[in-house]
Formats: C-alpha cells, structure tokens, sequence
C-alpha cells in the first residue's frame, strides 16, 4: 500500500515496538482502533467504487473526488492525470468520456483543469 501526499505534509518514522509502548503507556488503543476502522473504510470505499463501477461510473466519482480537493493542488493536475493515477482506466476512454462531458457542458473545464461539475448524468 502506498499512501500519496497532495499537499504539503511532514513525514516522520517511529518504530513499531516504540509506538506500541506510547500506545500503551497513553492508554490509546481505542483512538487507535478508530483511527484504523477509519482507513480500512476508506480503502474498502474507494475499492469497492472502482472495481464493480463502469468506466464512466468510475471517471464520474473521480471527478467528485476531484472537485473535494484543494482549488491548489485542481489547479496543478490535469484531470485525465488525476483520473489515471487513481483508476486502471486508460488515458483514450478517460479522454473521450471528459471530452463528451464537456461538450455537454456537464463539466467545466480550462486546459483539462476542471473548475466546474454541473449535475453529470448518472447514465452514460
């Protein structure tokens, strides 16, 4: 698993052994615990919306994922960029679908930036 940074962040290590005894001496486990639950769903989420979904399912919950990010970091990604780094779709059907969505003004979007969603349809 690999966990991609957005926005600016810090990084820092601890080791396992070290970080189980804070754990334990702060009586954390059930922030722990909540905090796991909390990504095993996210994972499972983001999972189970890319693998049984359409191809155009899929590029129309990453547009939405999108449009939750930072207008910094919209600003910096082509949205067929963005789309391929988290999907197995290919860059042609990413394209066309963005393309089609345009051109039906279901989405704005300047130099493949996308600044806009306007009530995509939930069909192809």
């Amino acid at each position: 698993m690999f966990i991609r940074i957005n926005d600016g962040s810090e990084v820092s290590y601890l080791p396992l052994e070290e970080a189980n005894k804070i754990i334990e001496r702060e009586n954390l486990w059930k922030n722990l615990a909540w905090m796991l639950i909390y990504s095993a769903t996210r994972v499972y989420d983001h999972c189970a919306k890319i693998s049984a979904l359409s191809s155009y399912e899929i590029i129309c919950y990453q547009l939405y994922e999108l449009m939750y990010e930072t207008e910094e970091l919209r600003n910096s990604i082509s949205t067929v960029s963005y789309v391929m780094n988290r999907t197995f779709l290919s860059r042609s059907s990413i394209m066309k679908i963005l393309a089609q969505l345009k051109t039906g003004n279901y989405i704005t979007m300047e130099k493949w930036i996308l600044k806009a969603i306007n009530n995509i349809p939930s069909r192809y």
